[in-house]
C-alpha cells in the first residue's frame, strides 16, 4: 500500500475509507514500530493527497503519531515527522495541538539539528507549520528565528538533491517577518534560489514535483524581494526575470501564481519596471493572467499590474494598447472583492497625472455607471480607490473638470458630499481623497468654486479643519480654501464674495486657531489658507 501511494499515479487513487483510516491508527500502537512507520508514511500520503486530516485525528491519529515519534528508531521518527508535517500543513487546530506538547516540540528541535539533511528538513517542516500559525504561543513563534539557519543550510545543502520541500519550508518562514527576510538575503539565499531557478529553466521533465520545486522557489524568491531592494537587484543582476516571466505562462496554477509574486515584487522597483520587466516584455503575460481560470493568480497579476502602470509611460502605453483598461473594468464588476480592489486599484494608477486624452480613453472602458458603482461598493477599500479615481480625474486643467462634476446633474458630487458628510463613518483615509478631490475642483472656474460653495460639502471641510486626528485630512481640507480664495484679476469680485462667505462660516477662525499646530505641515497650510482669505492673493493648484 505505501508503494503504490508514493507512486507517480497515486494522486488517481481513491481516497481512504473510515474503516481503513482507523485500522492505520491503530497499527501505529503496534509493539512493530516498523510496521507502525510504514502506516504512518500511508497517513501522511491521505493527508497530502486527499485532505483526510481530520478523519485522521477524529480517530486519534495525531496523538498516536506524536508518541510514535518517541521511537528510538530514526527511520520510524521520520515517517512520524512526515505525518506531523502533513496532518499540520495549512491546519491551525492540529498546528495549535502540536505546539501545546512540549515533549514534541523538544523531540522535532533536537532533530532539526542532528542527523542527517532530509531527517534535518522534515522536523524543520513540522516546526515551520506550527510556529507560523498567527496564533502560535509566542515561545513557539520564535522557534522561526532559530529554524532560519538551519534552513539556509539545508538549501545549500539540498540544491543539487532538487529536494522540492526546501524553497517551501523556507517562504513559509519568511512570510510576513521583514527582519527575516532580510537574513535570508544577508545569507546569500537569493543567489541559490536564483541560480537554482534558472538550472530548471527549460528542462521538458516537468512532473508534479518538478513544478512544486520551481513554485516553491519562486514564492522564496518573491517573498524575500518584497521589500528588499538589493534583493530584488540581485534578481535581475542574476538573469532571474526571463524564467520568471516564462513561468508566468506555465501550466500548473501554483506556478503561474508564485511567478506572479515574483513580478509583483519585482515591480515595487521603479527602476526594473523601467529596465528588466519592460525588456522581458512581462505586460503581455500578466495581462493574459487577469482573465486565467485561477484566482489566486488573477488576485496576484492585478496587483502586479497597479505597480507597472502608475509612473514608466512606455509600459502604461503598451498595457493600454493591448486592452489592458478592458480587461481591468471587467474585473472592477468582479462578485471577488479582492479583484475589485486590485482592478480599481490600477486604473486609478493609470489615470495619476494623465492628461486629458488618456483620461478620456479609461472612462471609455470603466464607463461613468461603473465608476459611480464603485463609490458605493460594499467593501470601503474598493471605495478609497475610487474615491482617488475621482480625485485623478479632477486634476489638471478646467476641463477635466467639466465631465466629472456635470455627469447626472453633479451625481460625483453628491457622493462627495454624502462621504464626507458627518454621518458617513467613512474613515479618515476616505475622506482625505475625497477632500482633495474637492480642492481640485476648486482649482477650476469660478462656477466649479460657486458648486462647491453652493453645496453641504464646505461644512464638512471645516469639520476636516477641526479633525485632531489627521493631519493629513486637515492639510487637504486647507487646500480647499487655498484654491477657493486663488484670485485672478479678472475675478477679484467673486473671490471677496467666497472670503465674505467663509468668514461668516467660521473658516477664518478656525484657521487663526490652527496657527500652532504641531504639524508643520499644517502650519504652512494654514498660513496660506488665511491669507488667501484675508487678502485672497495665494493662488491655488490642483493637488
Amino acid at each position: 500500500m505505501r508503494l503504490l501511494f508514493k507512486s507517480s499515479r497515486a494522486n488517481a487513487l481513491s481516497p481512504l475509507s473510515d474503516a481503513a483510516i482507523h485500522l492505520l491508527i491503530n497499527l501505529l500502537s503496534l509493539k512493530d514500530e516498523l510496521t507502525a512507520g510504514v502506516s504512518a508514511s500511508i497517513l501522511a500520503k491521505c493527508c497530502e493527497i486527499h485532505g483526510q486530516q481530520d478523519r485522521i485525528q477524529s480517530y486519534g491519529g495525531l496523538r498516536a503519531i506524536m508518541k510514535l515519534l518517541q521511537s528510538k528508531l530514526l527511520k520510524v521518527q521520520e515517517s512520524s515527522m512526515e505525518c506531523l508535517a502533513a496532518m499540520t500543513n495549512e491546519n491551525k487546530e492540529l498546528a495549535l495541538a502540536v505546539s501545546l506538547e512540549p515533549e514534541t516540540v523538544s523531540t522535532l528541535l533536537k532533530l532539526s539539528k542532528t542527523g542527517n539533511p532530509s531527517v534535518k528538513l522534515l522536523a524543520c517542516r513540522c516546526i515551520t507549520n506550527i510556529s507560523t500559525q498567527p496564533d502560535a504561543p509566542e515561545e513557539i513563534e520564535k522557534l522561526r528565528v532559530h529554524l532560519l539557519p538551519i534552513v539556509i543550510k539545508l538549501l545549500k545543502q539540498l540544491l543539487y538533491a532538487q529536494d522540492p520541500h526546501v524553497p517551501h519550508v523556507l517562504a513559509k518562514l519568511l512570510y510576513d517577518k521583514q527582519d527575516l527576510q532580510n537574513v535570508a538575503y544577508d545569507s546569500n539565499a537569493v543567489f541559490l534560489l536564483t541560480s537554482w531557478l534558472s538550472s530548471l529553466r527549460g528542462k521538458e521533465e516537468e512532473d508534479r514535483e518538478a513544478k512544486y520545486l520551481k513554485e516553491g522557489i519562486l514564492t522564496a524568491i518573491g517573498i524575500i524581494s518584497q521589500h528588499n531592494e538589493d534583493a530584488r537587484r540581485s534578481v535581475i543582476e542574476l538573469d532571474g526575470i526571463p524564467t520568471i516571466v516564462e513561468s508566468l505562462r506555465d501550466e500548473d496554477d501554483g506556478v503561474r501564481a508564485a511567478a506572479c509574486l515574483c513580478a509583483k515584487s519585482l515591480s515595487r522597483s521603479r527602476k526594473a519596471i523601467k529596465s528588466s520587466l519592460f525588456e522581458a516584455k512581462i505586460d503581455a503575460p500578466l495581462l493574459s493572467l487577469l482573465s486565467d481560470p485561477s484566482r489566486q493568480v488573477q488576485q496576484t497579476a492585478s496587483a502586479t499590474l497597479c505597480n507597472l502602470v502608475l509612473s514608466f509611460m512606455p509600459m502604461k502605453e503598451n498595457i493600454l494598447a493591448a486592452g489592458g483598461v478592458r480587461e481591468l473594468a471587467a474585473l472592477s464588476k468582479s462578485p471577488d472583492s479582492i479583484l475589485r480592489l486590485h482592478s480599481t486599484w490600477a486604473i486609478k494608477n493609470l489615470l495619476y497625472r494623465a492628461d486629458r486624452v488618456l483620461k478620456e480613453r479609461v472612462m471609455e472602458e470603466l464607463t461613468w455607471p461603473q465608476l459611480l458603482a464603485l463609490l458605493n461598493d460594499s467593501e470601503p477599500d474598493v471605495q478609497v480607490q475610487a474615491v482617488t479615481i475621482v480625485r485623478n480625474l479632477v486634476f489638471g486643467k478646467k476641463e477635466d473638470i467639466e465631465p466629472v462634476v456635470q455627469y447626472q446633474d453633479g451625481e460625483v458630487l453628491s457622493i462627495l458630499e454624502r462621504i464626507l458628510g458627518p454621518q458617513s463613518g467613512s474613515s479618515a483615509e476616505m475622506k482625505k481623497h475625497a477632500v482633495y478631490a474637492v480642492s481640485n475642483i476648486c482649482s477650476g472656474s469660478n462656477k466649479h468654486k460657486d458648486m462647491i460653495m453652493g453645496s453641504m460639502i464646505l461644512q464638512s471641510i471645516l469639520q476636516c479643519l477641526r479633525d485632531q486626528q489627521s493631519c493629513e485630512l486637515r492639510v487637504a481640507a486647507a487646500w480647499v480654501v487655498i484654491n477657493l480664495t486663488w484670485q485672478d484679476a479678472e475675478d477679484e469680485a467673486s473671490v471677496r464674495s467666497r472670503q465674505l462667505r467663509l468668514t461668516q462660516m467660521g473658516f477664518e477662525a478656525q484657521l487663526e486657531s490652527m496657527l500652532e499646530d504641531s504639524s508643520l505641515n499644517v502650519k504652512d497650510r494654514v498660513l496660506a489658507a488665511l491669507r488667501g482669505i484675508t487678502r485672497g492673493t495665494r493662488r491655488g493648484s490642483a493637488v
